[in-house]
C-alpha cells in the first residue's frame, strides 16, 4: 500500500505558525522544486499506532518548515509509504524510493525487523537517514559505523540502564523482577540488556519470557507473573502487546506490586481506567513542562491534535534535517552530514546533538538520560524518574 503527501508552503492541514528561519517567502518557495524525502514507516499491521503517530510528528515539522519558506526557497515533499511492518515490503519500498523516486534524505524507519530489511537494502546507495525508531543494538552494530547514518531514538542498552536504574532506586527495595518481552530483535535485545543491568544492579531476574508480538492471549505470561510473585513485571512489548496485556492483567485479576511496560507510541487514553499505577519507560512525556517541550504541546494542541510519546521522534528528526541544511546553506549531502554530526539542536528531549554512542554507532541523539519513567494516575500522568525532571512521586505498591 502507498501513501503519498506533498506539503506545500501554507497549504498542508497541520500547518502552523513559522519558525524563525531565514529564506524566501512562503510564496517564491512553491514556485520552486520541492525537496523530496522518503517517509517509510508502519501505517498499518501491528506497529500502526507508532508509525502512524511518528508520521504525525515528521508531517508537523514538515508544515512549520514550509510555513516559514521552504528550505533554501524550495518546499519540502514528502513522499510517504507503508511498510506493514513487513521486513520484504520495507526492503522493497526503500529500494524504490531511492533507485526510482530519488528522494533526497529518508526521515522514518519505526520496528527493528522491517527496518533491518529497509536499511539492508539501501545501505550500498549510502543515502542521508535519519532514523526515528528501532532500538535493536543489531541495527547499530551494522549500519551505526556509516557516515550516512543518523539514529534518533533510543539503543535498547540505553532503556535496560535507565529501567535499572529507577528499579534499583525504588524504596522499599525491589529484589526481584519478572520480564516478558517480544520474540522478534527489539525484544530479544532487550531481554540481554535487561539481564545484565538488572544483575549490576542487584536485582535477580525471575522470569525471561518470551511472547508473539501482536497475540490475542498473555495469560500463560501473566500466570507464570502471579505465581512468581516478582516484587517488577516488567513487559518489552509494542503499542498492541502493551494494550493487551494491560487489559487482560485486569479480567484476571493480576496486580503486581509494580508493572512497567514500554512506550511504544501508546497514549494515556488508550488505556481508559484500566492503568492507574501502570509505569512506563519512554523517551519523552507530555508531563515534560520544559520550554522547549511545552512549546511543541502547545502548538500541537493548539492545532487540535493529541500528542503522543513518539510524536516528538518524528518531529525532532525532520526538523533536525531541516536545521542541518538551513545551516550548510546547500544541499550538499557531505556539508549537510558535517552540520548534523557537529550541531547542537534545542530539541524537547533537551539541548542535544548526533554524537558518538557507547556501542559504537557515529551519530546517536537520545540515550538513556534522556529517558524518564511516568505513572498513570486514575487521570492522567506524573513523570516520577528521573529526579531533575520529576512531576510527582512513585506510588508503590501500585493502587
Amino acid at each position: 500500500m502507498r501513501f503519498v503527501k506533498r506539503l506545500a508552503a501554507g497549504a498542508a492541514a497541520l500547518g502552523i505558525a513559522a519558525l524563525a528561519m531565514t529564506g524566501p517567502t512562503p510564496a517564491a518557495a512553491q514556485t520552486a522544486e520541492p525537496i523530496r524525502i522518503g517517509v517509510p514507516l508502519p501505517l498499518t499491521g501491528v506497529l500502526a499506532v507508532g508509525g502512524q503517530t511518528i508520521l504525525a510528528g515528521v508531517q508537523f515539522a514538515a508544515d512549520e518548515i514550509n510555513a516559514a519558506g521552504g528550505l533554501l526557497g524550495r518546499p519540502v515533499s514528502l513522499l510517504i509509504e507503508d511498510t506493514k511492518s513487513e521486513p520484504n515490503t520495507a526492503a522493497t519500498i526503500a529500494s524504490k524510493m531511492v533507485t526510482e523516486d530519488k528522494v533526497y534524505a529518508f526521515v522514518g524507519g519505526y520496528g527493528s525487523t522491517a527496518d533491518f530489511a529497509l536499511l539492508s537494502s539501501v545501505k550500498r546507495y549510502k543515502p542521508l537517514f535519519i532514523h526515528t525508531g528501532s532500538s535493536s543494538v543489531r541495527l547499530e552494530k551494522t549500519f551505526g559505523t556509516e557516515d550516512w547514518y543518523y539514529h534518533v531514538y533510543i539503543w535498547d542498552y540505553h532503556r535496560q540502564k535507565a529501567a535499572s536504574s529507577f528499579l534499583a532506586s525504588i524504596d522499599p527495595k525491589v529484589k526481584t523482577v519478572a520480564l516478558a518481552y517480544e520474540d522478534g530483535l527489539y525484544g530479544a535485545d532487550a531481554a540481554k540488556y535487561a539481564e545484565e543491568y538488572l544483575t549490576k544492579a542487584g536485582i535477580k531476574l525471575v522470569m525471561k519470557e518470551p511472547f508473539k508480538s501482536g497475540s490475542p492471549d498473555f495469560s500463560p505470561v501473566l500466570t507464570r507473573v502471579k505465581s512468581l510473585n516478582a516484587d517488577a513485571f516488567f513487559s518489552v512489548g509494542y503499542s498492541g502487546d502493551n494494550l493487551q496485556l494491560v487489559r487482560q492483567m485486569k479480567s484476571l485479576g493480576i496486580k503486581p506490586k509494580l508493572t512497567m511496560v514500554v512506550s511504544a507510541g501508546d497514549r494515556r487514553a488508550d488505556y481508559g481506567d484500566m492503568s492507574e499505577g501502570l509505569t512506563m519507560i519512554t523517551e519523552w512525556s507530555t508531563a515534560d513542562r520544559t520550554p522547549a517541550a511545552a512549546e511543541l504541546i502547545r502548538k500541537v494542541e493548539a492545532k487540535g491534535q493529541t500528542i503522543a510519546p513518539v510524536f516528538p521522534q518524528g518531529y525532532v528528526g525532520m526538523m533536525t534535517l531541516a536545521k542541518s541544511i538551513e545551516s550548510a546553506g546547500t544541499l550538499d549531502q557531505d556539508k549537510v552530514r558535517q552540520a548534523l554530526s557537529t550541531a547542537t539542536f534545542d530539541t524537547p528531549y533537551g539541548k542535544i546533538g548526533y554524537r558518538p554512542s557507547e556501542g559504537g554507532g557515529l551519530h546517536q541523539l537520545l540515550s538513556d538520560e534522556t529517558m524518564v519513567i511516568v505513572q498513570h494516575r486514575k487521570e492522567g500522568e506524573e513523570i516520577v524518574y528521573p529526579a531533575a525532571k520529576a512531576s510527582g512521586k512513585l506510588v508503590y505498591p501500585a493502587p
